[in-house]
């Protein structure tokens, strides 16, 4: 078994330990694996970090737009902006696994989105309804 994956599977047991002498146990081990590979373990720690950091950036994203996502129909901008289906734009919303992995949106993808927000955001600003 890799460092990776014995860092991985110490950081399953740790974020399900329940009693303190069984995080401190995990602590020891911890301990135990980065002194017999120093360079193994820091790669599976920043490994870690840029996984953790890559799921808040989904997470954000999907309570960003939260608050918006029942005011403006989400079908319309992944068939107007996208030319996609609402599947595929729920999909990058959420981070769920499309073959095997967590969709997500790219940069230029993003830019769009902000994009189609502002465009529509322009449209129902300059919108009034005639007597």
């Amino acid at each position: 078994m890799t460092t990776q994956e014995k860092f991985e599977l110490l950081k399953q047991r740790e974020m399900n330990a329940r009693k303190d002498s069984e995080f401190e146990a995990i602590q020891v081990e911890m301990t135990r694996l980065a002194d017999s590979d120093p360079v193994g373990f820091e790669q599976a720690v920043l490994a870690s970090m840029r996984k953790t950091h890559t799921k808040a950036k989904e997470l954000k994203i999907k309570e960003q737009m939260e608050s918006i996502s029942e005011i403006i129909s989400m079908s319309y901008i992944a068939r107007t902006y996208f030319n996609k289906t609402k599947s595929w734009l729920s999909q990058r919303i959420n981070g769920l696994h499309v073959n095997g992995k967590p969709a997500t949106f790219t940069d230029d993808e993003l830019d769009t989105l902000n994009r189609a927000f502002k465009d529509i955001s322009k449209k129902i600003g300059a919108f009034s309804v005639s007597r």
